[in-house]
């Protein structure tokens, strides 16, 4: 009798716990639609019938609900919006113990007696094995997963020092130039088989080859010295014997140090880390046959003879210089005189061969690979009639100075733009488009735009902006992780709309920028944004496109401009709209490890609201910069005077109108 009793009551509790868990589940949800369509109550909704058969169906029940809890807790009108949120809650406590009750009474039930301890169990039926065995095949899955994400978390938490080191092929492009398949083919592999041989004999652990250069991973610091040394001691020997396209290899190397989560199963190209981009930085700028190493690398090199210390800056880490030419001394030995520097930079003599000794015979020097040292004549270096007093930055482009203008005592920053990935025929098309654009962007006067004083020619032929010298950061260095806490939202918006204002003043005089990103806009001391290299960008754009180059730093170009497409003033407001998303997110909004994913993005996807990112800003922040990077420029500000109007309306807190439909520059 007791067993039948018991097994009664295991029949009817089963399906009881699946009722009550149906009818509460069912009734809290209804709650919660009941409360979002009250609280969300709006005319469009309204007019739906579903809407409106829905709040016949429940209005009555719930105000009776209602009108009973008000005997027992008073219920304000504004509070009564809430009612379906609150019975919403405690109908879903009420499932959980409700549910948890009856199951734990089902579950002593189950339990087998003690009269039936030593009786035979009975045998499962063949459904409650299947589930058994599919609780117990997911159960196991879960923990594999589990176990993986853990070992996942522990692997990236702990991280490798390994010194990452960047070689680098100066001016392939000139060196395959007339030159056949051949020859170019055998080359570079004798090249590369060089190099090998050299990073095997040094105890390379990891490698990521490009075309015409390397980055490298060593587990040692010396080694990794060690390799780049004897890369640069072999060049001579090699282009001796096995270099068969008449221009000899020249090569720059960068080496950096610095804790990375990188393991034995990680390839080295889908690695990114800031450690890795400085040594790429000192390769791309390093003078050709030298070796670029950060100051606290050579700090802690056990050999530091053949090293010398430079002026050079990069990525904010002072460098030190390996050379087979310089001299080989140490930092605390360099002679800084006057007479020494100006014999380290003096140009080496230029050899004339006798069929080239009369003058209509005499031709220009060719333009160097890197910007060179400018010439020095009674102890001042000197490009035109400007003195350099020191440099500020080098780049693929070219290298920035602060000089003085000696007749009238001007300090200017004076801007040396390289033309040697240009073919001769095209060189003097693209100059004559160059002196035409930059006199087109010195003719413009605006507070928000850096001034072009003059244009001309150095010694190589090389063409050479002077502009207005600004004391002041750019928006890069002020707004990155160095820099401390996030810039605040009222400074952005005043930013943003100077330099708004600079870009509305250049598109009504006809000039589009085309690369409008955070290293272009300088911030002075008082606060004023500043735009540089006005109409200089087009025309670097111009070159770059004769050679198969992207302008600029993709994630800030617009979709025109990566597709090919015609580009105007909205392709600039698109460009400024990254920047501004950035500077308000700490977020780019189309960010990638490649060239092509970034592309992809800047074409084909929208980007997370900037909200998402930043929950401190107001809503409005995301309908103009949304609307700024729209991927149809149709779709976009049509005018820069529209866009500085909405941010105006943001920064004193108003709400935008709606917008006006778009129309045609």
């Amino acid at each position: 009798m007791k067993g039948f009793s018991r097994s009664f009551s295991l029949f009817l509790l089963r399906p009881l716990q699946y009722l009550l868990d149906g009818v509460f589940f069912a009734t809290g949800i209804l709650l919660l639609v009941r409360f979002g369509l009250e609280f969300y109550r709006s005319s469009a909704m309204e007019s739906l019938r579903w809407v409106i058969w829905f709040r016949h169906l429940t209005d009555p029940v719930l105000a009776v609900i209602q009108a009973g809890l008000s005997q027992i807790i008073p219920i304000s009108p504004n509070g009564a919006r809430f009612l379906p949120l609150g019975l919403s809650v405690v109908v879903w406590m009420l499932r959980y113990f409700l549910i948890t009750y009856v199951k734990n009474v089902r579950l002593r039930l189950e339990e087998p007696s003690a009269d039936s301890m030593f009786t035979p169990k009975k045998k499962k039926d063949d459904r409650a094995v299947d589930m058994d065995m599919a609780d117990s095949e997911q159960s196991r899955e879960a923990l594999l997963r589990k176990y993986r994400d853990i070992e996942k978390a522990l692997k990236w938490s702990v991280k490798k020092r390994c010194t990452f080191l960047s070689i680098d092929v100066v001016g392939s492009t000139v060196m395959k130039q007339g030159k056949t398949q051949t020859d170019i083919s055998a080359s570079f592999q004798a090249y590369e088989e060089m190099l090998r041989k050299i990073f095997e004999k040094f105890g390379v652990w990891k490698q990521a080859w490009t075309p015409d250069g390397v980055m490298l991973c060593f587990l040692q610091r010396d080694m990794a010295v060690g390799a780049a040394v004897r890369t640069l001691q072999s060049l001579k020997k090699f282009n001796a014997t096995e270099n068969r396209l008449g221009v000899p290899f020249k090569v720059r190397c960068g080496l950096n140090e610095g804790e990375v989560a990188i393991y034995d199963d990680s390839k080295l190209e889908k690695v990114a880390d800031h450690v890795i981009d400085v040594a790429g930085h000192m390769q791309k700028h390093a003078d050709e046959d030298t070796l670029w190493i950060s100051e606290h690398v050579h700090k802690e090199l056990s050999e530091k003879s053949g090293f010398r210390f430079t002026k050079h800056v990069v990525d904010g880490y002072k460098v030190y210089e390996w050379s087979l030419d310089a001299p080989q001394l140490d930092r605390d030995t360099v002679n800084t005189s006057v007479e020494a520097v100006a014999a380290e930079q003096r140009p080496a003599p230029v050899a004339v061969s006798a069929a080239m000794s009369t003058p209509t015979q005499w031709t220009p020097p060719t333009p160097p690979l890197t910007p060179p040292p400018p010439p020095v004549s009674d102890g001042v270096q000197r490009i035109g009639r400007y003195e350099i007093l020191e440099e500020i930055g080098r780049g693929a482009m070219g290298a920035v100075y602060k000089a003085q203008d000696p007749q009238i005592g001007r300090t200017v920053a004076l801007k040396v733009i390289l033309t040697r990935d240009l073919p001769p025929g095209d060189l003097a098309v693209y100059k004559e488009r160059f002196y035409r654009e930059a006199r087109a962007a010195g003719k413009m006067a605006h507070p928000g735009i850096i001034t072009v004083h003059d244009i001309a020619e150095d010694a190589y032929g090389t063409p050479y902006l002077v502009m207005e010298y600004v004391e002041g950061k750019t928006l890069d260095l002020l707004s990155s992780p160095a820099a401390g806490e996030r810039m605040e939202f009222s400074r952005c918006l005043e930013y943003a709309i100077q330099v708004a204002e600079a870009l509305d003043y250049a598109h009504r005089h006809g000039v589009v920028h085309r690369d409008i990103k955070p290293a272009n806009i300088l911030i002075t001391p008082g606060g004023q944004a500043k735009i540089a290299d006005f109409g200089v960008a087009k025309l670097i754009g111009t070159q770059y496109t004769q050679v198969g180059q992207v302008l600029g730093t993709p994630a800030y170009m617009s979709p025109e401009q990566l597709t090919g497409a015609a580009v105007d003033a909205r392709s600039d407001l698109f460009s400024f709209g990254v920047v501004l998303y950035w500077l308000l997110t700490g977020e780019k909004p189309f960010a990638g490890d490649t060239i092509t994913a970034i592309t992809y993005k800047v074409v084909h996807t929208t980007p997370l609201p900037p909200k998402q990112l930043n929950p401190a800003l107001p809503a409005e922040v995301d309908t103009v910069l949304l609307r700024c990077l729209a991927k149809n420029a149709a779709e976009r500000y049509q005018n820069a005077r529209d866009l500085i109007t909405d941010l105006q309306t943001v920064k004193a807190g108003r709400p935008l109108s709606a917008a006006p439909p778009p129309v045609g520059l």
